[in-house]
């Protein structure tokens, strides 16, 4: 039986977590916000941007590749590593980087190398914060994430439009190692399990079994082929159709993080409060608003308000990516239900991008907005089904969690 968590070292892992969370939030912001436009304004083509948009889910379709090889060692040093070498290797690949081409393959091998960390991040943060304020800890140190991209990002917009972009990565890049480096320092005060590495077709094969959890997945899969779409056109249509220069987006990005800064903290609490999958049912259905922004807006200046709904659906999406996982998985089985998401996530995330890219060679980018939003809504639809069903289903393990979590954590 574990031990309570010592409130002093929550407290001390805490300050480490934000600590890193603010210098991925620098290198964040401004990777995320201005990649996908300077490799267009650099003359990339469609499919350039496509690939540059789709290297986070490349990651993630091959996170269960790191998973497995990083099986069996302290999850706390697998996240750790892997966010230092990812780094690294980005600042060296920008810094030889000549063509648009160039760009979105050093992206890309920043994305696979971080992404194998993904399933034991979210184990870390199973381990190192109570249930009772695991949430509200996690939206907290976003809110450093957030302020720390608001400053980078409008600082980056203006820089990019002055000096070298590429000087910019360099310098985010390197702003963000320290951050990378410090959570050597997390102690997980042994709830972190170390799990030892099971051949991946026997993970799938259980985890798929639980019929609950698969129909959810689907739902997930459906929505965000749709939603995910969205992250190539939206590029393509800030420099092609609203002609929008790079200060201006580092405008949206900033407004997008500071309105996550007072987001994470409500949904930190939500969270805490009630149910991680019925508050991810209503990011989708607010998710519907960026498709049809972009399809109705007569100006730039209507991406704006945009830019706050987009800021909530970002904290709401981080988090609930991770809480989502705590919530369903049964004990012990972490790790295993998040490489599954993962997975997933990867496969939509793949296959959107140049999916929006093809479609995009055959009609307006107009046309092809229509079309997501009736993908998305279908996903919704599912999504809505598969949480009642999933709460009524796991409602009697819920409790029986809830009950045994004061003895256990």
């Amino acid at each position: 039986m574990l031990t309570a968590h010592s409130p002093e070292l929550v407290r001390r892992n805490f300050r480490i977590d934000l600590f890193s969370a603010i210098c991925a939030g620098i290198w964040i912001a401004v990777l995320v916000g201005f990649m996908p436009v300077v490799v267009r304004r650099m003359g990339g083509s469609s499919f350039d941007v496509a690939l540059v948009v789709a290297g986070p889910f490349i990651g993630h379709l091959l996170s269960p590749v790191g998973i497995y090889l990083l099986s069996g060692l302290p999850p706390v040093r697998v996240v750790a590593a892997a966010a230092t070498a990812a780094r690294s290797v980005f600042l060296i690949g920008v810094l030889v980087a000549t063509t648009p081409l160039m760009l979105g393959v050093t992206t890309i091998a920043f994305w696979i190398i971080t992404l194998s960390n993904i399933a034991a991040y979210t184990t870390v943060m199973a381990a190192i914060y109570p249930k009772s304020e695991r949430a509200q800890a996690m939206g907290k140190v976003r809110v450093g994430a957030s302020v720390a991209g608001v400053l980078s990002a409008a600082v980056a917009g203006v820089l990019i439009d002055t000096v070298s972009a590429t000087a910019v990565f360099a310098i985010a890049a390197v702003v963000s190692l320290p951050g990378s480096i410090a959570f050597f320092w997390i102690r997980d005060e042994g709830h972190a399990e170390t799990p030892p590495r099971r051949p991946m077709q026997h993970i799938a094969r259980e985890v798929w079994g639980d019929r609950p959890y698969r129909k959810l997945l689907i739902a997930n899969t459906v929505f965000g082929l749709g939603n995910l779409m969205n992250a190539t056109i939206v590029p393509l249509m800030l420099v092609d159709h609203f002609d929008a220069s790079n200060s201006f987006v580092g405008v949206l990005a900033a407004v997008a993080s500071l309105t996550a800064i007072v987001a994470y903290l409500w949904w930190g609490r939500q969270i805490d409060r009630g149910s991680s999958l019925q508050l991810s049912a209503y990011q989708n259905v607010l998710c519907l608003a960026i498709p049809l922004t972009y399809l109705l807006a007569p100006s730039v200046w209507f991406l704006v308000p945009l830019a706050v709904v987009q800021g909530i659906l970002n904290a709401g999406f981080d988090i609930t990516y991770h809480t989502n996982i705590v919530q369903v998985a049964p004990p012990g089985r972490v790790l295993d239900y998040a490489t599954a998401q993962s997975f997933l996530l990867g496969i939509r995330g793949t296959i959107a991008p140049f999916l929006a890219s093809f479609l995009l060679g055959l009609v307006e980018p107009r046309f092809v907005l229509v079309a997501i939003v009736m993908v998305m809504v279908v996903g919704i639809a599912m999504y809505i089904r598969a949480v009642r069903r999933s709460a009524w289903m796991r409602e009697p393990a819920m409790v029986a969690a809830a009950e045994a979590e004061p003895a256990t954590s």
